[in-house]
Parts: C-alpha cells; sequence; structure tokens
C-alpha cells in the first residue's frame, strides 16, 4: 500500500518542479506568439498588422515581441539599435534563426565579416534562405576558403538559377580550388545569360592558360578586348599571353595599349607561382618566381615568396639566403622575420632566431607564436627573467591555455619561487585536471615542502591517469610509509605485481612489508617469487633466509642465506645471519671449566654449588660460630 500511495505523490512533486504550464501559463502565450510569428504569411498590411499585435499582446518581453521591434528599427535605418534588439531575441530564444540571419547581415554591412559568417551560419539552423547562402558565399570567398564559398554558392543558384553574380562566384571558387573543369562549365553559364560579360571571358581566358590551352585563352581574352577597347587590365593580359607564347612583337604592341613595360610580365610568373603554391607544388612555384624575377631582379616581394616557396619544401639553407635578399631590397615584414626566425631556430641559430622574432614583434607585438617561441628559447637558455616575462604576455593572451600555466609554473620551480609555482600548477589543473605531469610536478613541490597530504592525493591523480607510472606509485609509497599507512601501502604494492607481475623487485617490496607485519608466509611467498623472476637476486634470497629463520624453519633458512652470499659475498646482513646460524646448529657443547675446592666435591655428592659472592659464605661461618 505504501508503494501505491508514494507514486502519486512523486508525480506530484514532479509536476510542482517541473516548467510544465498546465495549457494557461506564461510560456504557453510566448510559444502561441512565436508561432504566429513563424507562421506569419501575411499579404495584406492590415491582417499583419493584427497578427503583430496579438504577438505583443500574448508575450510583450518575448522573443517574438523583440523581434518586431528589431525589424522596425531595422527598416527605420537605426542599425544600432536593431542590434541591440537582435541579441536581446537570442539570448531569450537562442534557436531563432531569423534573428540569428538578419543580425548577420548587419554585421556583413558594417564590415564585421567575422561576426557576420558566426551569425549567418546559425542562421541556417532551420535551412535558412537564399539570401543568407549568398553572404555567406561572399565572406568565405573573400577569406579564400574556396569550397566552403563553392558549397554557399550551390545552394544559392538553387532558388536564383539565373543569377549571373552567383554564377561568376562559384566559377571563381572552382577555379581557386583548382576543379578547372567545373570553373569552364560555371563561366560558360554565366555567358550564356550575358555572352558580353568581360568578367566570364576573362575567368574562362584564365582556365583556358591554366590548362594549357593558349590558343583558347587567348582567343577569350580578344573578345573581352572587343567588348571593352579602352580596358587596360585586357590588354594587358592580352599582351601577357602573346609574350608567354614568345610573340614579342604582339606582346609589345598590347603593352603599350596597356600602358605598361613589356618587362611586366613578371606579374604573370608571379601569379601562376602562386597558384602552384597554394597546390603545394613547390618546384613548379620556385620556377615561377624565379621566371619573375629574371623579368624584375629587384623585386621584393618576388624574393620573398620564392623564400616561402624554398621553406615549404624543405631547402632551408636556399630559404634563409632568399630572405636575406629580400632584406637587402629593403623588404620588411613581420612575417619575413618571423619565418626567417624560425629557420634560424631550427638550425639552432637562438641569437639570429631571436633578433629575427623581436624584429617581427614590432610589427605584430600580440604575435602569439612569436613570443611562445622566444619564451622557449629563452627558457631552454636559462635566462628565466626574460622567459617568464613572455609567459605572462602569453597569459593575457591566452588565459585558457593550460600549457601556458604549466611551462610557468616550471620556470618558477627553477626561480625558487615555490609559493608563486604551486599557484601555476594549481591553475594549470583548474583548466586541465588529466594533465599527469602538473599532477606530478605539483605532488613533488608539495612533498618537498611537507604537505604530504597534499603530495599523496596529487600522486594518486598520476596513477589515475597513468596506472603503470612507477614513479609517481614508489613516491605515494614513500609517503605512506611514512605516515604509517600500511594498508595503503599494501594495497599499491599489489597493484604494481598485477600490473608488473614480471618484475621481481616488485614482489621483494610487497614482501618487506608483509614481513614488516609479521605475516611471514606471505612474505616468503612474495621473496620466492622474486627469486623465481631474478635467479641473482641477492637481496630477496637474504629476506627469504631472514623470514625462514623468523618462522623455525632453519635449514631453508641456510639454504637461502648460501645463495644469498654466493651472489653477493659483501652483503653484510647475510654475513651476520650466516653467523648467527652457525652459532644455533652448532652440535659440540661448550667445554666446562673445571671446578676445585669444596664446590667441586659437593657436585660429586650430588648437591648444588653455592651460589652467591663471598659475603654469603662469611654469613654462614658467622652462624656456626653461634
Amino acid at each position: 500500500m505504501t508503494f501505491v500511495r508514494t507514486i502519486p505523490l512523486l508525480l506530484l512533486l514532479l509536476l510542482l518542479t517541473t516548467g510544465f504550464d498546465w495549457g494557461f501559463g506564461p510560456k504557453d502565450k510566448c510559444g502561441e506568439a512565436r508561432s504566429l510569428l513563424q507562421g506569419q504569411s501575411v499579404r495584406n498590411s492590415v491582417e499583419r498588422k493584427k497578427t503583430e499585435s496579438r504577438i505583443r499582446e500574448l508575450c510583450p518581453e518575448g522573443a517574438a515581441a523583440h523581434l518586431l521591434l528589431a525589424r522596425q528599427l531595422e527598416q527605420e535605418g537605426k542599425q544600432e539599435e536593431a542590434v541591440a534588439e537582435y541579441r536581446i531575441v537570442l539570448k531569450i530564444d537562442p534557436a531563432l534563426s531569423e534573428a540569428s540571419r538578419s543580425l548577420g547581415q548587419i554585421y556583413l554591412q558594417k564590415g564585421l565579416t567575422e561576426e557576420a559568417a558566426v551569425e549567418l551560419t546559425k542562421g541556417l539552423a532551420d535551412g535558412g534562405d537564399p539570401r543568407t547562402q549568398r553572404a555567406l558565399a561572399t565572406i568565405f570567398a573573400d577569406k579564400k576558403f574556396y569550397s566552403l564559398a563553392a558549397y554557399h554558392y550551390v545552394e544559392a543558384l538553387k532558388s536564383y538559377p539565373d543569377d549571373l553574380s552567383l554564377h561568376l562566384g562559384l566559377a571563381e571558387a572552382y577555379r581557386n580550388m583548382g576543379a578547372r573543369v567545373d570553373a569552364e562549365t560555371e563561366y560558360l553559364k554565366a555567358l550564356s545569360l550575358e555572352p558580353k560579360n568581360t568578367d566570364a571571358l576573362l575567368g574562362l581566358s584564365a582556365v583556358y592558360d591554366e590548362t594549357n590551352q593558349p590558343r583558347k585563352a587567348l582567343e577569350q581574352a580578344k573578345k573581352a578586348a572587343d567588348i571593352e577597347p579602352k580596358n587596360l587590365e585586357i590588354h594587358g593580359r592580352i599582351a601577357e599571353l602573346y609574350e608567354k607564347g614568345g610573340e614579342l612583337e604582339q606582346a609589345a604592341a598590347e603593352y603599350r595599349l596597356a600602358g605598361r613595360k613589356q618587362g611586366e610580365v613578371a606579374v604573370s610568373f608571379l601569379s601562376r607561382g602562386d597558384t602552384f603554391l597554394v597546390k603545394k607544388e613547390y618546384d613548379k612555384a620556385i620556377g615561377e618566381y624565379r621566371n619573375a624575377l629574371k623579368g624584375k631582379p629587384e623585386w621584393p616581394e618576388a624574393q620573398i615568396k620564392l623564400a616561402a616557396a624554398y621553406q615549404e619544401a624543405g631547402r632551408d639553407e636556399d630559404a634563409i639566403k632568399a630572405y636575406r635578399e629580400a632584406l637587402r631590397l629593403k623588404a620588411t615584414s613581420g612575417d619575413l622575420h618571423y619565418n626567417l626566425g624560425l629557420l634560424y631556430e631550427k638550425r639552432g641559430l637562438t641569437d639570429e632566431a631571436v633578433v629575427e622574432y623581436r624584429q617581427a614583434l614590432k610589427f605584430f607585438p600580440e604575435h602569439y607564436e612569436t613570443l611562445l617561441h622566444l619564451a622557449e628559447i629563452y627558457a631552454a637558455r636559462g635566462t628565466l627573467p626574460q622567459a617568464i616575462e613572455q609567459y605572462q604576455t602569453l597569459i593575457k593572451l591566452k588565459g585558457d591555455n593550460p600549457t601556458l600555466y604549466l611551462q610557468m609554473a616550471r620556470l618558477q620551480v627553477l626561480s625558487k619561487n615555490v609559493n608563486e609555482a604551486a599557484v601555476f600548477y594549481e591553475e594549470s589543473l583548474r583548466l586541465d585536471g588529466d594533465n599527469a605531469d602538473a599532477h606530478r610536478e605539483l605532488a613533488s613541490l608539495q612533498k618537498k615542502q611537507g604537505d604530504t597530504e597534499g603530495a599523496a592525493q596529487h600522486f594518486r591523480q598520476v596513477l589515475r591517469l597513468k596506472k603503470d607510472d612507477s614513479e609517481a606509485r614508489n613516491s605515494l609509497i614513500a609517503i605512506y610509509v611514512e605516515n604509517k599507512k600500511y594498508d595503503e601501502v599494501i594495497t599499491l604494492l599489489k597493484d604494481g605485481v598485477e600490473l608488473n607481475p614480471g618484475d621481481a623487485n616488485n614482489h621483494y617490496k610487497l614482501g618487506i612489508i608483509y614481513e614488516f607485519r609479521k605475516e611471514y608466509p606471505a612474505a616468503a611467498e612474495q621473496y620466492k617469487r622474486a627469486v623465481e623472476l631474478n635467479v641473482d637476486h641477492a637481496k630477496a634470497y637474504n629476506a627469504l633466509g631472514r623470514v625462514y629463520m623468523k618462522s623455525g624453519r632453519i635449514a631453508e633458512a641456510r639454504e637461502a642465506l648460501e645463495s644469498a652470499r654466493k651472489i653477493d659475498p659483501n652483503l653484510e646482513e647475510t654475513k651476520v645471519l650466516l653467523g648467527n646460524l652457525r652459532d644455533e646448529l652448532t652440535s659440540e657443547p661448550k667445554k666446562a671449566t673445571r671446578k676445585r675446592g669444596r664446590s667441586a666435591k659437593r657436585e660429586r655428592r650430588g648437591k648444588s654449588p653455592v651460589k652467591g659472592t663471598g659475603k654469603e659464605k662469611t654469613s654462614k661461618k658467622r652462624k656456626k660460630k653461634k
């Protein structure tokens, strides 16, 4: 009966403490308002206003009402106020995708592409719309994430199949991905929509040039020139194609029309080098950059790109020479100094590396990787104040990185700042509680400081993470022995035996604890196992002999001790124990000293000798006189 009564009570308690609204709570009204908002497809402005009024009436502080206000503010051109309202909407209801989409579009208009990409992507949760897909495609194309850009262009084209700009954007994405057949298809689709589109013609020309079809490439470029005869860029493109094909007179004529010198064909070599570098075809990229430098030997940009290609190809010596040449040409940038620093550090030239890293920081004072390399070099050199300074800066930049705190703790230990080290270890473990190294190092620090309880706690964490960590196990055993926690010692030693049953020392140590607790049979079993695993384990034989002596097994004790002595003649305890055994086992009694006088006669008569001192004899004489 008790059980039957309990069920309704529990159900009642559950209903009272959960968010169930029974159909009339405020959450239900807000849900209805949200449904009205999402189902809004009103053509008539009067009906739309009625729906909006109903939404506000149902849940005036809900996400739907705030979304209506955000729309209104956006239409009025009050972007900042609209942004604030959209944020409120998402705080109340993060799943309301329309708010994310609208917020993303505003961010995009303001040039905040990173924030826009985040919100627009969230806005796709309910399927999104073509406008969102287009915006994301544009963002990813600008950031050179071409595969993502292509995906969103394709999605947008499902709704706008005849949109020329979408086809051109998709074609560019495909071309940059190296999917030139797909790029050609999209350019041709664009030309079918607008036959005189010069962007499509030049894009198609580039595809043909990249696929070694020079005649087709030149044909498309000429078509573009016929449409826009005064376009200098198009004439420059035609000039490059002529020059590449060896038709130098035609190239010269086109260069004049473009207002450029013939040597500027080097630009095209540079562009092709960039394409090969992206594709990781380093030898081809190096060849193109060299060709570019033949046309313009004093070109710092080409020299830097050549150096980068050498570096990617693993040709470090050539890369260093090329970077130095770029510096001679007065080129300077954070990337140049950082990459040169990497090469110097790789070759062990740390002084030179430090100089370059410091130069790089002038361009990017908070460049994480540069700061990290400097910190590591200083730490390796033992220049602790400088290393600590760099790690402090790194922690300000990335305060959620447990590795930085761990490194800082180690530096503080080396600097003998023990208390500061402990603080950094604790913070590292707060961020990453499963770092065995941090637990071990903090435990060792606490043990040195006399905090054995704290040390034991962290050594236990090490064993939780790495059961076979013998260093942590031995340290924890030492702490337990010191604190006389022998049950814990036995548990740890047993675990060690189970983890590594073939280690003779594990059995020997376990035997010592059993012997200390006077559990001699258990101790003998572990000692025997130790000598079975290692027949030269003199200490185990000695201990086995000692236990046998304590157990009264004298013959076995002698055998074990003799084995120990044979293995290690210098083992002092073995000598003592064997000496004791000889005394106990000798069959010859000690020779008695011959007694003289009355005591001897008394013994012959069967009487006990008088015991005591001379004073006792004197007292007996006095009694006789009396």
